[in-house]
């Protein structure tokens, strides 16, 4: 059973609330002392939040200005975007256009006769399909000629009973992936095979040629039904190959594609739609909005900051009360780390007129905000955009057109680099022996490749007796390349017939060491008459030269500073350029200092971060004394009500004994006596 305690019982006085009383003397003192540290480290955590949110929006601002490419940013506008888009990179020429879309671009499209069922037969033999351009009359049904492209592959498919039918015919040329999509259309009346070219242009129309295991390459029976070439044209075009044509101030361009990007440097055209006699104005201008809205946004940011900073840690003499953060030392020191960088001037720049954000309208005002002059800075990309950019980012800006510059890093100081190329990227070739016959047959006809280290599978040319050297060239290359395996790697070649030494020269399309071509394999005749033999070409080299006076690392065309101020530097090198290629002026710019200012004060290991982390730890440690200041206040209120009650029942005992004595007193004799003496 619990002990149930009364308090006060013996001597009548109100004991719990005399304890509780003497309780919160005690604790009062202690409590005020703990409740005015927490609201202080309360408040001063609070503030630390503020300015902490102002840095990150101010650290935000430095994203649109910390990358190059948007400083010399061009806009192509198009008086009709229904006929035809544009837009322009940072080397386009500025302009106005006028421009007439007079033809669309179009793929080949062929359909073959009805088929009864999807699952019919179309014969067995082999199928191989070719892109070129075709010189076909569909009005007279009258095929004048073909002309392969070497850059096309070559697809030839050996059909039998697995795959023969119509739905396996159409399955197997979408599987190869080979430049041409096949569908099986049904019109309403029967099944059609239709193949349409994955590109459009009139150099990659569609020829078909059969070897049908009937014996008859030309009829209208067996495989011979899906033959579109100069023996027979048993198919269909239903959508002849074309080029796009748009005159261009007058003079007519012609282009494989409705995508135009080499016709007018840095533009890329996107036609719609033909609209021939209509003309479409292009304007070509300089696209300065979005820097001068960054660097306005970049300036506004700034000012909030400097805006919450004052009221944080300023001081107002009317009222004579100052901020949470008044005297705070991370704050005054965070803010001067701020400025120094603001106010630098960007090495690297020694030749340009422009260094500083000064230079571009951005002035401290006397109360320590900044000041934006649009105007200044509008002109300053008119003039040198490039320079712009290196003031707000990290750039390099070559003074040769032969030079990119990619990339850099942590290493890479800022200065200006002599670049010298004493060796340009090469490819690599296989020069072929005698050409002795331009007759392919079983004997000649396969062979096998590695392009830059991979593999073909079996290559195997059509067979027949070629007009020229050059047509068995594009038959060769456009085998290879047609190849799966190498499709796949993105291994490819240029074959060419060297005519002054009567060799067929075989050429990596890629540059540098990795760039190689070797023939693994032949058959029995192919070295004697065709000069390929099992070989290893000649490797091709990377690109050689220095950087800032010191030797680079070569890979392909891509030269970098391997040691010296200019480590980490990475440029790409046109093909074929050699010697002095002037010097590219490298700058860090501000936005990078500013950001690594910025993240030191915001990191998690950052100066604010372990300031907030601080005071956060002093609002835990009040808690904790809480804990303790109640623990020993229970223990004081149950000491003094163990002392009390035994007060109390000390005071009720004497009070009992007073009482009784009281009583025993008034029996006595002598109060009797005196009582009648009266």
């Amino acid at each position: 059973m619990p002990v149930l305690t009364s308090t006060g019982l013996g001597s009548g006085l109100d004991i719990s609330g005399m304890v509780q009383s003497l309780v919160q003397v005690e604790r009062q003192p202690v409590a005020f002392q703990q409740d005015r540290r927490e609201a202080e480290l309360q408040t001063k955590l609070s503030s630390y939040g503020t300015f902490k949110s102002a840095l990150s929006s101010f650290r935000s601002s430095l994203a649109g200005l910390r990358q190059s490419s948007g400083f010399e940013a061009l806009k192509a506008t198009s008086s009709d975007e229904s006929i035809l888009t544009a837009s322009a990179e940072t080397n386009a020429d500025p302009g106005e256009f006028s421009l007439e879309v007079k033809q669309l671009a179009a793929s080949h499209s062929l359909a073959s006769g009805g088929f009864a069922d999807p699952g019919e037969g179309v014969g067995s033999g082999t199928l191989t399909i070719r892109f070129g351009t075709t010189d076909y009359d569909p009005v007279g049904d009258t095929y004048n000629g073909f002309t392969q492209n070497p850059d096309q592959g070559v697809l030839t498919l050996n059909l039998d009973a697995s795959n023969n039918t119509l739905t396996g015919l159409r399955d197997a040329i979408n599987e190869a992936d080979a430049g041409v999509n096949a569908s099986i259309v049904n019109d309403g009346t029967a099944y059609r095979l239709v193949l349409s070219s994955e590109k459009t242009g009139a150099d990659n129309s569609i020829q078909i040629d059969v070897s049908d295991g009937d014996g008859n390459d030309t009829d209208a029976a067996g495989l011979s039904r899906l033959a579109f070439n100069a023996a027979a044209t048993h198919m269909t075009q239903t959508r002849a190959a074309q080029d796009a044509i748009v005159g261009i101030d007058g003079l007519d361009v012609t282009s494989p594609s409705n995508t135009l990007d080499q016709t007018l440097k840095g533009i890329t055209l996107n036609l719609e739609k033909a609209n021939p006699g209509e003309h479409v104005q292009l304007s070509v201008q300089e696209d300065t909005s979005g820097i001068v809205d960054a660097v306005g946004g970049f300036v506004e940011n700034f000012n909030k900051l400097m805006g919450s900073v004052k009221e944080l840690t300023g001081y107002d003499p009317a009222s004579q009360t100052g901020g949470a953060l008044l005297g705070d030392a991370a704050i005054r020191t965070g803010v001067q780390q701020i400025r120094r960088v603001m106010g630098d001037v960007v090495s690297g720049l020694e030749d340009s007129s422009i260094r500083t954000l000064a230079d571009l309208g951005i002035r401290t005002q006397v109360d320590g905000t900044l000041e934006f002059d649009q105007g200044k800075l509008e002109s300053a990309l008119k003039q040198d955009p490039k320079g712009v950019a290196a003031v707000f980012s990290v750039t390099g800006i070559p003074a040769s057109e032969r030079v990119q510059y990619l990339d850099s890093t942590e290493a890479t100081e800022s200065g200006e680099y002599g670049v010298e190329i004493t060796q340009a990227a090469t490819r690599g070739v296989l020069n072929g022996g005698a050409v002795s016959s331009l007759s392919v047959d079983a004997n000649n006809d396969t062979f096998r490749v590695r392009v830059d280290g991979t593999l073909s599978g079996q290559i195997q040319l059509t067979q027949k007796t070629y007009a020229s050297h050059d047509e068995l060239a594009t038959e060769i290359q456009a085998r290879i390349n047609g190849d799966s395996a190498l499709r796949s790697s993105g291994g490819k070649v240029t074959v060419n017939y060297d005519s002054a030494n009567n060799r067929f020269v075989i050429e990596s399309q890629s540059h540098g060491s990795d760039s190689q071509v070797e023939i693994t394999e032949v058959d029995t005749n192919t070295t004697a008459s065709l000069g390929l033999g099992v070989a290893v070409g000649t490797a091709g080299q990377d690109v050689a030269g220095t950087i800032g006076g010191n030797t680079a690392d070569g890979e392909g065309r891509f030269l970098t500073a391997a040691q010296g101020d200019a480590e980490g530097m990475k440029l790409f090198i046109e093909g074929g350029a050699s010697g002095s290629l002037g010097s590219v002026a490298f700058s860090r710019g501000l936005m990078e200092k500013l950001d690594s200012v910025l993240g030191g004060l915001l990191e998690s290991d950052g100066t604010i971060s372990a300031r907030m982390e601080g005071l956060q730890k002093g609002i835990d440690q009040i808690g904790e004394e809480r804990v303790k200041l109640n623990e020993r206040m229970a223990n004081l209120e149950q000491r003094l009500l163990d002392q009390f009650n035994a007060m109390d029942l000390i005071l009720g005992r004497l009070q009992t004994t007073g009482d009784f004595l009281g009583q025993q007193l008034a029996t006595l004799p002598f109060n009797n006596l005196s009582s009648n003496s009266k």
